[in-house]
Protein backbone atom coordinates (compact mmCIF):
# COMPACT_ATOMS: atom_id res chain seq x y z
CA UNK A 1 0.00 0.00 0.00
CA UNK A 2 1.52 3.30 -1.07
CA UNK A 3 1.78 6.28 1.28
CA UNK A 4 -0.86 8.20 -0.68
CA UNK A 5 -3.36 5.37 -0.33
CA UNK A 6 -2.55 5.07 3.35
CA UNK A 7 -3.33 8.74 3.92
CA UNK A 8 -6.56 8.40 1.94
CA UNK A 9 -7.83 5.60 4.18
CA UNK A 10 -6.88 7.51 7.33
CA UNK A 11 -8.95 10.48 6.20
CA UNK A 12 -11.85 8.32 5.01
CA UNK A 13 -12.02 6.46 8.36
CA UNK A 14 -11.99 9.74 10.28
CA UNK A 15 -14.75 11.24 8.11
CA UNK A 16 -16.96 8.15 8.43
CA UNK A 17 -16.54 8.04 12.21
CA UNK A 18 -17.35 11.74 12.66
CA UNK A 19 -20.44 11.37 10.48
CA UNK A 20 -21.47 8.37 12.59
CA UNK A 21 -21.05 10.32 15.87
CA UNK A 22 -22.65 13.47 14.45
CA UNK A 23 -19.51 15.61 14.60
CA UNK A 24 -19.95 16.12 10.86
CA UNK A 25 -23.37 16.64 9.34
CA UNK A 26 -22.49 16.93 5.66
CA UNK A 27 -23.51 13.30 5.26
CA UNK A 28 -24.85 10.55 7.48
CA UNK A 29 -23.02 7.33 8.37
CA UNK A 30 -23.70 4.26 10.50
CA UNK A 31 -21.39 2.04 12.49
CA UNK A 32 -21.41 -0.31 9.50
CA UNK A 33 -19.84 2.43 7.36
CA UNK A 34 -16.98 2.69 9.84
CA UNK A 35 -16.60 -1.07 10.35
CA UNK A 36 -16.31 -1.79 6.61
CA UNK A 37 -12.87 -0.12 6.50
CA UNK A 38 -11.69 -2.89 8.84
CA UNK A 39 -13.62 -5.81 7.29
CA UNK A 40 -15.72 -6.19 10.45
CA UNK A 41 -19.07 -7.83 9.66
CA UNK A 42 -22.03 -5.81 10.93
CA UNK A 43 -25.66 -6.96 10.72
CA UNK A 44 -27.42 -3.86 9.35
CA UNK A 45 -30.71 -5.13 10.76
CA UNK A 46 -29.51 -4.61 14.36
CA UNK A 47 -27.05 -1.71 14.30
CA UNK A 48 -27.87 -0.78 17.90
CA UNK A 49 -26.24 -4.02 19.11
CA UNK A 50 -22.77 -2.78 18.09
CA UNK A 51 -20.58 -0.41 20.10
CA UNK A 52 -17.25 1.16 19.15
CA UNK A 53 -14.96 0.91 22.19
CA UNK A 54 -11.80 2.39 20.66
CA UNK A 55 -10.70 3.95 17.40
CA UNK A 56 -7.41 5.47 16.21
CA UNK A 57 -6.58 7.29 12.96
CA UNK A 58 -2.81 7.85 12.75
CA UNK A 59 -2.18 4.10 12.94
CA UNK A 60 -5.69 3.01 12.03
CA UNK A 61 -7.26 0.56 14.48
CA UNK A 62 -10.65 -0.13 15.99
CA UNK A 63 -12.39 -2.24 18.64
CA UNK A 64 -16.09 -3.06 18.25
CA UNK A 65 -18.35 -5.13 20.51
CA UNK A 66 -21.36 -7.08 19.29
CA UNK A 67 -23.30 -6.95 22.58
CA UNK A 68 -26.00 -9.40 21.50
CA UNK A 69 -23.67 -12.23 20.49
CA UNK A 70 -20.87 -11.30 22.93
CA UNK A 71 -18.29 -11.01 20.15
CA UNK A 72 -15.42 -8.55 20.35
CA UNK A 73 -13.66 -7.40 17.20
CA UNK A 74 -10.27 -5.76 17.04
CA UNK A 75 -8.63 -4.68 13.79
CA UNK A 76 -5.54 -2.69 12.90
CA UNK A 77 -3.64 -1.64 9.80
CA UNK A 78 -0.17 -3.13 9.75
CA UNK A 79 2.81 -4.32 7.71
CA UNK A 80 2.86 -7.56 9.74
CA UNK A 81 1.27 -10.65 8.23
CA UNK A 82 1.61 -12.75 11.37
CA UNK A 83 -0.67 -15.50 10.09
CA UNK A 84 1.81 -16.01 7.26
CA UNK A 85 4.94 -15.46 9.38
CA UNK A 86 5.84 -12.41 7.31
CA UNK A 87 6.76 -8.91 8.41
CA UNK A 88 8.16 -5.82 6.77
CA UNK A 89 7.60 -3.36 3.98
CA UNK A 90 4.86 -0.75 4.01
CA UNK A 91 1.52 -0.82 5.80
CA UNK A 92 -0.79 -2.77 3.49
CA UNK A 93 -2.65 -5.33 5.62
CA UNK A 94 -5.69 -5.21 7.85
CA UNK A 95 -5.38 -7.70 10.71
CA UNK A 96 -8.73 -8.67 12.27
CA UNK A 97 -9.41 -10.77 15.37
CA UNK A 98 -12.92 -11.77 16.49
CA UNK A 99 -13.24 -13.33 19.94
CA UNK A 100 -16.30 -14.98 21.49
CA UNK A 101 -16.98 -17.58 24.21
CA UNK A 102 -17.07 -20.20 21.44
CA UNK A 103 -13.60 -19.51 20.03
CA UNK A 104 -11.41 -17.11 18.10
CA UNK A 105 -11.28 -16.15 14.42
CA UNK A 106 -8.25 -14.37 12.96
CA UNK A 107 -8.06 -13.04 9.41
CA UNK A 108 -5.80 -10.96 7.23
CA UNK A 109 -6.83 -8.71 4.33
CA UNK A 110 -5.17 -6.36 1.92
CA UNK A 111 -6.41 -2.92 2.98
CA UNK A 112 -9.45 -2.04 0.90
CA UNK A 113 -10.08 -5.63 -0.26
CA UNK A 114 -13.08 -7.67 0.82
CA UNK A 115 -11.56 -11.10 0.16
CA UNK A 116 -9.38 -12.40 3.01
CA UNK A 117 -5.86 -13.59 2.31
CA UNK A 118 -6.10 -16.09 5.15
CA UNK A 119 -8.64 -16.98 7.85
CA UNK A 120 -7.88 -18.99 10.97
CA UNK A 121 -10.65 -20.23 13.29
CA UNK A 122 -9.73 -21.77 16.64
CA UNK A 123 -11.82 -23.99 18.93
CA UNK A 124 -10.73 -25.17 22.36
CA UNK A 125 -11.70 -27.93 24.79
CA UNK A 126 -9.69 -27.73 27.98
CA UNK A 127 -6.04 -27.91 26.91
CA UNK A 128 -6.91 -29.18 23.41
CA UNK A 129 -7.17 -26.98 20.34
CA UNK A 130 -8.47 -27.42 16.78
CA UNK A 131 -7.60 -24.86 14.13
CA UNK A 132 -9.33 -24.55 10.75
CA UNK A 133 -7.37 -22.40 8.31
CA UNK A 134 -8.08 -21.32 4.73
CA UNK A 135 -5.39 -19.55 2.69
CA UNK A 136 -6.29 -17.99 -0.66
CA UNK A 137 -3.91 -17.26 -3.54
CA UNK A 138 -1.33 -14.56 -2.79
CA UNK A 139 2.29 -13.59 -3.32
CA UNK A 140 3.47 -12.22 0.02
CA UNK A 141 7.22 -12.21 0.51
CA UNK A 142 8.64 -15.66 -0.09
CA UNK A 143 5.35 -17.33 0.81
CA UNK A 144 3.68 -17.61 -2.58
CA UNK A 145 0.43 -19.56 -2.74
CA UNK A 146 -1.00 -20.20 -6.20
CA UNK A 147 -4.17 -21.96 -5.09
CA UNK A 148 -6.61 -22.35 -2.23
CA UNK A 149 -5.26 -24.25 0.77
CA UNK A 150 -7.17 -25.59 3.75
CA UNK A 151 -5.54 -26.96 6.89
CA UNK A 152 -6.87 -28.65 10.02
CA UNK A 153 -4.47 -28.64 12.97
CA UNK A 154 -4.87 -30.46 16.30
CA UNK A 155 -2.67 -29.47 19.24
CA UNK A 156 -2.52 -29.58 23.01
CA UNK A 157 -1.30 -27.18 25.68
CA UNK A 158 0.88 -28.86 28.29
CA UNK A 159 3.27 -28.03 31.11
CA UNK A 160 6.95 -28.21 30.24
CA UNK A 161 9.58 -27.23 32.79
CA UNK A 162 8.85 -24.82 35.67
CA UNK A 163 5.16 -25.36 34.91
CA UNK A 164 5.58 -23.35 31.70
CA UNK A 165 2.66 -23.87 29.34
CA UNK A 166 3.62 -24.80 25.79
CA UNK A 167 1.57 -25.65 22.74
CA UNK A 168 2.46 -28.99 21.16
CA UNK A 169 1.31 -29.70 17.61
CA UNK A 170 0.01 -33.25 17.31
CA UNK A 171 -1.72 -33.76 13.97
CA UNK A 172 -1.96 -31.63 10.82
CA UNK A 173 -3.93 -32.33 7.64
CA UNK A 174 -3.65 -30.11 4.54
CA UNK A 175 -5.51 -29.99 1.24
CA UNK A 176 -4.80 -27.56 -1.59
CA UNK A 177 -6.30 -26.97 -5.03
CA UNK A 178 -3.58 -26.00 -7.53
CA UNK A 179 -4.29 -23.76 -10.53
CA UNK A 180 -2.19 -22.86 -13.56
CA UNK A 181 -1.50 -19.30 -14.75
CA UNK A 182 -4.78 -19.27 -16.67
CA UNK A 183 -6.72 -20.08 -13.50
CA UNK A 184 -7.56 -23.64 -14.56
CA UNK A 185 -7.56 -26.32 -11.85
CA UNK A 186 -4.60 -28.65 -12.47
CA UNK A 187 -4.96 -30.97 -9.50
CA UNK A 188 -4.59 -31.07 -5.76
CA UNK A 189 -1.98 -31.41 -3.06
CA UNK A 190 -2.44 -33.28 0.22
CA UNK A 191 -0.28 -33.69 3.29
CA UNK A 192 -0.68 -35.34 6.68
CA UNK A 193 1.91 -35.24 9.43
CA UNK A 194 2.26 -35.73 13.16
CA UNK A 195 4.00 -33.47 15.67
CA UNK A 196 5.76 -30.31 14.55
CA UNK A 197 8.53 -27.95 15.59
CA UNK A 198 9.22 -27.01 18.27
CA UNK A 199 8.76 -30.46 19.78
CA UNK A 200 8.29 -30.76 23.54
CA UNK A 201 7.26 -34.40 23.93
CA UNK A 202 8.68 -37.88 23.49
CA UNK A 203 7.42 -39.01 20.10
CA UNK A 204 5.56 -42.19 19.36
CA UNK A 205 5.32 -43.44 15.79
CA UNK A 206 5.65 -40.58 13.35
CA UNK A 207 4.52 -39.82 9.78
CA UNK A 208 4.88 -37.03 7.27
CA UNK A 209 3.38 -37.91 3.87
CA UNK A 210 2.29 -35.83 0.90
CA UNK A 211 0.75 -36.35 -2.55
CA UNK A 212 0.20 -34.38 -5.76
CA UNK A 213 -2.81 -35.79 -7.62
CA UNK A 214 -3.22 -34.77 -11.27
CA UNK A 215 -4.96 -36.23 -14.29
CA UNK A 216 -1.65 -37.15 -15.90
CA UNK A 217 0.58 -37.76 -12.88
CA UNK A 218 0.52 -38.95 -9.28
CA UNK A 219 3.46 -38.01 -7.08
CA UNK A 220 3.56 -39.59 -3.63
CA UNK A 221 6.24 -38.58 -1.15
CA UNK A 222 7.21 -39.66 2.35
CA UNK A 223 9.26 -37.13 4.30
CA UNK A 224 9.29 -39.34 7.37
CA UNK A 225 7.80 -42.57 8.62
CA UNK A 226 8.97 -43.99 11.93
CA UNK A 227 7.66 -47.08 13.70
CA UNK A 228 9.02 -47.78 17.16
CA UNK A 229 10.93 -51.06 17.33
CA UNK A 230 10.59 -51.61 13.56
CA UNK A 231 11.88 -48.76 11.44
CA UNK A 232 13.78 -45.82 12.81
CA UNK A 233 13.51 -43.82 9.59
CA UNK A 234 11.75 -44.45 6.29
CA UNK A 235 11.33 -42.03 3.39
CA UNK A 236 10.65 -42.24 -0.31
CA UNK A 237 9.22 -40.88 -3.54
CA UNK A 238 6.88 -42.39 -6.14
CA UNK A 239 6.60 -40.68 -9.53
CA UNK A 240 4.01 -42.02 -11.93
CA UNK A 241 5.64 -39.83 -14.58
CA UNK A 242 9.27 -38.71 -14.18
CA UNK A 243 8.94 -35.96 -16.81
CA UNK A 244 8.78 -33.28 -14.13
CA UNK A 245 11.25 -31.19 -12.17
CA UNK A 246 12.17 -34.14 -9.96
CA UNK A 247 14.16 -32.12 -7.41
CA UNK A 248 11.08 -30.00 -6.69
CA UNK A 249 9.11 -33.00 -5.43
CA UNK A 250 11.80 -34.94 -3.56
CA UNK A 251 11.40 -35.58 0.18
CA UNK A 252 13.34 -33.28 2.48
CA UNK A 253 16.15 -35.76 3.18
CA UNK A 254 16.52 -36.93 -0.44
CA UNK A 255 17.14 -33.64 -2.21
CA UNK A 256 20.16 -32.47 -4.21
CA UNK A 257 22.89 -34.63 -2.67
CA UNK A 258 21.52 -37.80 -4.27
CA UNK A 259 21.69 -36.19 -7.69
CA UNK A 260 25.25 -34.95 -7.14
CA UNK A 261 26.41 -38.37 -5.97
CA UNK A 262 24.43 -40.14 -8.72
CA UNK A 263 22.69 -42.32 -6.14
CA UNK A 264 19.56 -42.43 -8.27
CA UNK A 265 20.78 -41.71 -11.82
CA UNK A 266 17.73 -43.27 -13.49
CA UNK A 267 15.53 -40.51 -12.01
CA UNK A 268 17.05 -38.20 -14.61
CA UNK A 269 17.23 -40.72 -17.46
CA UNK A 270 14.88 -39.70 -20.33
CA UNK A 271 14.22 -43.40 -21.08
CA UNK A 272 12.69 -43.93 -17.64
CA UNK A 273 8.95 -43.32 -17.49
CA UNK A 274 8.17 -44.02 -13.81
CA UNK A 275 10.24 -44.30 -10.64
CA UNK A 276 9.57 -45.50 -7.10
CA UNK A 277 12.23 -45.23 -4.37
CA UNK A 278 12.16 -46.15 -0.67
CA UNK A 279 14.91 -45.97 1.94
CA UNK A 280 14.93 -47.07 5.55
CA UNK A 281 16.88 -48.01 8.64
CA UNK A 282 15.42 -50.89 10.65
CA UNK A 283 15.73 -51.94 14.28
CA UNK A 284 18.39 -54.55 13.46
CA UNK A 285 20.71 -51.71 12.34
CA UNK A 286 20.37 -52.53 8.66
CA UNK A 287 20.09 -49.87 5.94
CA UNK A 288 17.69 -50.67 3.11
CA UNK A 289 17.08 -49.26 -0.34
CA UNK A 290 14.35 -50.32 -2.76
CA UNK A 291 14.43 -48.78 -6.24
CA UNK A 292 11.86 -49.44 -8.95
CA UNK A 293 11.83 -47.89 -12.38
CA UNK A 294 9.94 -48.53 -15.57
CA UNK A 295 11.60 -48.03 -18.94
CA UNK A 296 10.59 -48.97 -22.47
CA UNK A 297 11.18 -52.68 -21.84
CA UNK A 298 10.57 -53.67 -18.23
CA UNK A 299 9.66 -52.71 -14.71
CA UNK A 300 12.98 -53.17 -12.91
CA UNK A 301 13.49 -53.59 -9.17
CA UNK A 302 16.72 -53.27 -7.20
CA UNK A 303 16.86 -54.09 -3.48
CA UNK A 304 19.95 -53.46 -1.38
CA UNK A 305 20.39 -54.17 2.34
CA UNK A 306 23.63 -53.53 4.22
CA UNK A 307 24.82 -53.41 7.79
CA UNK A 308 27.27 -50.87 9.15
CA UNK A 309 30.59 -52.24 10.37
CA UNK A 310 31.82 -50.24 13.31
CA UNK A 311 35.56 -50.08 12.73
CA UNK A 312 38.03 -47.37 11.83
CA UNK A 313 36.42 -46.81 8.44
CA UNK A 314 32.96 -46.51 6.93
CA UNK A 315 32.62 -50.08 5.75
CA UNK A 316 29.45 -52.03 5.16
CA UNK A 317 28.49 -55.65 5.04
CA UNK A 318 26.22 -56.35 2.07
CA UNK A 319 23.34 -58.58 3.18
CA UNK A 320 21.13 -58.50 0.08
CA UNK A 321 21.87 -57.14 -3.39
CA UNK A 322 19.01 -58.29 -5.60
CA UNK A 323 17.76 -57.21 -9.01
CA UNK A 324 14.44 -58.42 -10.41
CA UNK A 325 12.29 -57.44 -13.37
CA UNK A 326 8.79 -57.80 -14.78
CA UNK A 327 7.74 -57.39 -18.41
CA UNK A 328 5.70 -54.28 -19.11
CA UNK A 329 1.97 -54.88 -19.23
CA UNK A 330 1.40 -51.63 -21.12
CA UNK A 331 3.47 -48.95 -22.77
CA UNK A 332 3.84 -45.63 -21.01
CA UNK A 333 3.72 -44.88 -17.29
CA UNK A 334 3.45 -47.48 -14.56
CA UNK A 335 -0.06 -48.83 -13.94
CA UNK A 336 -1.96 -50.18 -10.96
CA UNK A 337 -1.68 -53.69 -12.38
CA UNK A 338 2.10 -53.37 -12.69
CA UNK A 339 2.34 -52.18 -9.09
CA UNK A 340 0.34 -55.23 -8.03
CA UNK A 341 2.81 -57.37 -10.00
CA UNK A 342 5.64 -55.81 -7.99
CA UNK A 343 3.88 -56.68 -4.75
CA UNK A 344 3.58 -60.32 -5.82
CA UNK A 345 7.23 -60.33 -6.86
CA UNK A 346 8.28 -59.03 -3.45
CA UNK A 347 6.09 -61.49 -1.55
CA UNK A 348 7.59 -64.41 -3.47
CA UNK A 349 11.18 -63.32 -2.84
CA UNK A 350 13.18 -65.21 -0.18
CA UNK A 351 14.30 -62.05 1.67
CA UNK A 352 10.76 -60.96 2.56
CA UNK A 353 10.37 -63.15 5.66
CA UNK A 354 10.42 -61.01 8.83
CA UNK A 355 11.70 -58.04 6.80
CA UNK A 356 10.31 -54.91 8.45
CA UNK A 357 11.46 -52.63 5.64
CA UNK A 358 9.84 -54.70 2.86
CA UNK A 359 6.61 -54.95 4.85
CA UNK A 360 6.40 -51.16 5.11
CA UNK A 361 7.43 -50.77 1.46
CA UNK A 362 4.66 -53.06 0.22
CA UNK A 363 2.09 -51.04 2.20
CA UNK A 364 3.33 -47.79 0.64
CA UNK A 365 3.51 -49.33 -2.85
CA UNK A 366 -0.07 -50.48 -2.51
CA UNK A 367 -1.14 -46.98 -1.42
CA UNK A 368 0.58 -45.46 -4.45
CA UNK A 369 -1.02 -48.02 -6.77
CA UNK A 370 -4.46 -47.16 -5.39
CA UNK A 371 -3.80 -43.46 -5.98
CA UNK A 372 -2.86 -44.18 -9.60
CA UNK A 373 -5.97 -46.30 -10.16
CA UNK A 374 -8.52 -44.05 -8.47
CA UNK A 375 -6.78 -40.64 -8.70
CA UNK A 376 -7.43 -40.36 -4.97
CA UNK A 377 -5.37 -38.81 -2.22
CA UNK A 378 -3.96 -39.72 1.17
CA UNK A 379 -7.08 -38.95 3.21
CA UNK A 380 -10.27 -40.70 2.18
CA UNK A 381 -13.28 -38.40 2.46
CA UNK A 382 -15.72 -41.28 2.80
CA UNK A 383 -14.14 -42.48 6.06
CA UNK A 384 -12.74 -39.24 7.55
CA UNK A 385 -15.30 -36.54 8.49
CA UNK A 386 -12.34 -34.24 9.14
CA UNK A 387 -10.73 -34.57 5.73
CA UNK A 388 -9.75 -30.97 4.85
CA UNK A 389 -11.06 -31.42 1.29
CA UNK A 390 -14.55 -31.54 2.81
CA UNK A 391 -14.09 -28.07 4.30
CA UNK A 392 -12.26 -26.17 1.57
CA UNK A 393 -15.48 -24.85 -0.02
CA UNK A 394 -17.45 -24.33 3.20
CA UNK A 395 -17.97 -20.88 4.68
CA UNK A 396 -16.58 -20.30 8.15
CA UNK A 397 -20.12 -19.75 9.40
CA UNK A 398 -20.93 -23.29 8.25
CA UNK A 399 -17.79 -24.61 9.90
CA UNK A 400 -18.58 -22.82 13.14
CA UNK A 401 -22.07 -24.29 13.33
CA UNK A 402 -20.80 -27.76 12.41
CA UNK A 403 -18.11 -27.80 15.10
CA UNK A 404 -20.25 -26.21 17.79
CA UNK A 405 -22.99 -28.79 17.18
CA UNK A 406 -20.58 -31.75 17.36
CA UNK A 407 -17.69 -30.29 19.35
CA UNK A 408 -16.83 -33.27 21.55
CA UNK A 409 -17.18 -35.71 18.66
CA UNK A 410 -14.66 -33.82 16.52
CA UNK A 411 -12.16 -33.40 19.36
CA UNK A 412 -12.49 -37.09 20.21
CA UNK A 413 -12.03 -38.07 16.56
CA UNK A 414 -8.80 -36.08 16.13
CA UNK A 415 -7.46 -37.41 19.43
CA UNK A 416 -8.18 -40.97 18.28
CA UNK A 417 -6.64 -40.39 14.85
CA UNK A 418 -3.46 -39.04 16.43
CA UNK A 419 -3.21 -41.96 18.86
CA UNK A 420 -3.90 -44.53 16.14
CA UNK A 421 -1.22 -43.06 13.85
CA UNK A 422 1.39 -42.70 16.61
CA UNK A 423 0.44 -45.96 18.38
CA UNK A 424 -0.02 -43.98 21.60
CA UNK A 425 -1.65 -46.36 24.06
CA UNK A 426 -1.54 -44.10 27.12
CA UNK A 427 -3.94 -41.24 27.69
CA UNK A 428 -1.16 -38.77 28.43
CA UNK A 429 1.86 -38.06 26.25
CA UNK A 430 5.25 -37.96 27.94
CA UNK A 431 6.76 -34.49 28.10
CA UNK A 432 10.48 -34.07 27.45
CA UNK A 433 12.58 -32.88 30.35
CA UNK A 434 13.73 -29.26 29.90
Amino acid sequence: MYQGENEYFKRAIKRAYKRYTGERDDKTATIADVAKFFNIPVDKGRLNDYVIKEIAYDDPSISIIDTKNNISYHANYTYDADLLNYSGGVVKFNSLVATSPLGKEESLYYIGNERPIIIKMTFTRGDEEIVFERENAHAIGLFVNNGVKFAIRYSQNMECGNRRKVKQKLLTKIYKNNYNNAGVLEGCFEQIYTYGLPNYIIKGDNIDKYAYIRKDNVIYGINALEKKGQCGQFDGICLEDTRVDVDKYMPLQMRVDERKSKTYPFLYDPKVKSALIFRGFTSDEVDHSLQVYKDQEKVRLKYLASRRIYDSGFNREIIVDEELALPNITDGKITYEEVQGLLVLLQESPYVSNNEFINISTTELNMFGTMVKDRCGLIKEDIDPLAPSLFINKSFDEIRILIETNKNSYFDLLDKQFKDITNSKKDKTKVLKP
